[in-house]
């Protein structure tokens, strides 16, 4: 007779040890499985590239998260997402370019609502129409416009700009990235609601509009909070009030308009892609889904963050309907405004 002896302690270490590596398996396979799903390109686009069309100039606001969404969507789709800025014509060009393109969803714009909402009304005549040429693909953020000032100045909060103006008609000159832009209507909406006048001093870009408040050759500008964060922390210029509902994480000591007594100037400015009108429904759910997981990451959230933005993640009807008021609202401010480009 043979005695066959076991090591139940050798046995049952052994046992968990492969039970260990099972553990580790599965656990592996979930998290490739979950990797996969979070970054499941739409089957439309496999194998093809996807152009962000940005109808303004680069370094702004539109160009900054576009590049930041084109970046983060190549590294989990495996396609490339390239962004190509377009502008001109208040973003018009642009605008037009992707109103006219495939309706394949390879093709999107960056718009937001200082352009989307106030052009139809601006122009005289549009090269396509904004509600049937083009589709919303995903809300992606918003943010504020910050009203900066050259830091010489001797007021140093919108009450004092506000009493000073008031004191001194016409004498403040404001900057802006051109006639019927989004600073350009904000500016008119606190002469209205302030009873001060100031100039208007029309730039061909934000850019040179801030860069010129900065030398002290005009005396305030209102600046889209990622393209002035740099400039704001480092005392080159002022903020004394952000145009938005609630004050932005990355400017906590920024009040609103609306603290300051200004309701009328508590407005989000919102950005997002937009597609052809006639792209596909079912398409434009999958890239607006993939679009969603994207924004939900912590580390997306935090880098909007860092340029003053928040995150906006709505379902498309939503949305639809939030660019619906807006054209609404900013179209009757250009109308008070007088602004009109032909």
């Amino acid at each position: 007779m043979f005695l066959i002896q076991i090591n139940y302690r050798e046995f049952n270490m052994a046992n968990f040890g492969i039970r260990s590596l099972a553990s580790l398996f599965v656990g592996a396979m979930a998290s490739f499985s979950a990797s996969i799903a979070i970054a499941q390109v739409p089957s439309a686009l496999a194998g093809k590239s996807v152009k962000i069309i940005v109808p303004q100039t680069a370094a702004g606001a539109s160009d900054s998260i576009s590049r930041l969404m084109a970046a983060e969507l190549t590294k989990r789709w495996g396609i490339s997402v390239i962004v190509e800025n377009r502008p001109g014509a208040g973003g018009n060009i642009g605008s037009d370019a992707v109103a006219k393109s495939a309706p394949d969803g390879t093709t999107w714009l960056m718009s937001y609502s200082g352009t989307h909402a106030i052009n139809p009304a601006l122009y005289g005549k549009m090269p396509f129409d904004p509600k049937k040429d083009l589709a919303p693909l995903a809300s992606l953020a918003t943010l504020p416009f910050v009203l900066v000032i050259n830091p010489q100045l001797p007021y140093k909060t919108l009450a004092e700009y506000v009493a000073y103006a008031k004191a001194n008609p016409g004498k403040i000159n404001v900057s802006s990235s051109g006639n019927g832009s989004v600073n350009h209507l904000l500016n008119e909406m606190l002469g209205t609601a302030a009873g001060i006048k100031t100039s208007h001093i029309p730039y061909k870009g934000a850019a040179t509009a801030l860069n010129d408040v900065m030398s002290g050759q005009v005396q305030a500008f209102y600046a889209s909070a990622p393209s002035v964060m740099g400039q704001i922390k480092s005392g080159a210029v002022r903020p004394l009030a952000a145009a938005a509902t609630k004050r932005a994480a990355a400017l906590p000591d920024v009040p609103t308009f609306g603290e300051a007594g200004y309701p009328a100037l508590s407005i989000d400015s919102w950005f997002a892609f937009f597609v052809q009108g006639a792209t596909p429904q079912e398409l434009k759910a999958q890239i607006h889904s993939e679009i969603n997981k994207v924004l939900a990451d912590p580390a997306i959230v935090e880098q909007l963050s860092q340029r003053g933005a928040a995150t906006m993640s709505t379902t498309l009807p939503a949305f639809q309907k939030i660019v619906d008021d807006d054209m609404e609202t900013w179209g009757k401010t250009v109308r008070a405004s007088g602004a009109k480009i032909d």
